[in-house]
């Protein structure tokens, strides 16, 4: 009796933990916690905002994936200005929110929160706050702090391998209101260099979008396994341009099973 009751305390208080000393990247994926509940988990996800590190849960196993490198942080940075483009320098309640990280419910349903690299958001203004309820699910459905459920998400790997990488993309485009998610991988660096001095790299993109095939770039400087050239040399290239459109941003169908009915969206969207 004494050693069922023993275990349960166990797994009722088993959190992941965090090495102590700091973690390589060729050591990634690092597991730190197995037998580990959903509920633990997210409560662990909510105390490591700081960390730096990129978590998966799969069956009550927790893994690092991937960290906060300067090539990771620089594509984030990047992609966020991107997205920002649209709202035309508003920096005070802009059209468009542009978020790092934040916290939504798994479109599996199955209680876990799941953070992207990026989520693109509408406003308030253009679409209200949901009244999602406890769960965030909806309808419509909210991240879970309340806001509008993210329209655009983009997940970005250094570290983290590629099929974990399509993995977490295949997973947001579960959710309706995820109408395209953009996936980036970055290779590790040859020890080659281009014609600026600077050295090779493979890179991959991926936008999976709702109700379309997926879009494939091979964008480094070296393709993919071998040693020949992408095409992908200077900017503004056709060939390389990946084109999201700004309505995706303010999908809001209206549901008249609870009488919500959108709001219209911006004149230049």
């Amino acid at each position: 009796m004494f050693h069922k009751v023993s275990k349960k305390i166990q797994k009722k208080f088993r959190h992941p933990k965090l090495p102590k000393e700091p973690l390589e990247e060729n050591r990634l994926p690092f597991k730190i916690g197995s037998n580990i509940s959903i509920k633990n988990y997210n409560k662990f996800l909510e105390s490591q905002e700081s960390s730096g590190y990129k978590f998966e849960y799969n069956d009550g196993e927790v893994f690092i994936e991937d960290m906060s490198t300067p090539d990771h942080e620089y594509v984030v940075a990047l992609l966020q200005d991107y997205f920002k483009i649209p709202n035309e320098n508003v920096i005070i309640d802009p059209p468009i929110d542009v978020m790092g990280s934040p916290s939504h419910p798994s479109p599996n349903a199955n209680g876990l929160v799941i953070e992207p690299d990026i989520a693109v958001y509408p406003s308030e203004t253009y679409v209200p706050t949901p009244n999602s309820g406890p769960t965030y699910l909806g309808p419509p459905p909210s991240d879970t702090g309340g806001n509008p459920h993210a329209r655009i998400i983009c997940e970005i790997a250094v570290s983290q391998k590629i099929l974990s990488l399509e993995r977490k993309c295949t997973l947001w485009m579960m959710q309706q209101y995820v109408r395209c998610v953009l996936g980036i991988k970055l290779y590790d660096s040859r020890t080659t260099r281009n014609a600026h001095g600077k050295f090779n790299r493979s890179m991959e993109a991926k936008l999976w979008r709702q109700g379309m095939p997926t879009l494939r770039w091979d964008f480094g400087t070296l393709q993919k396994g071998n040693d020949n050239p992408t095409g992908c040399n200077a900017p503004d290239i056709p060939a390389y341009l990946i084109t999201i459109p700004i309505n995706y941003v303010f999908w809001d169908p209206p549901i008249p099973a609870i009488g919500y009915v959108p709001l219209a969206a911006p004149s230049n969207c």
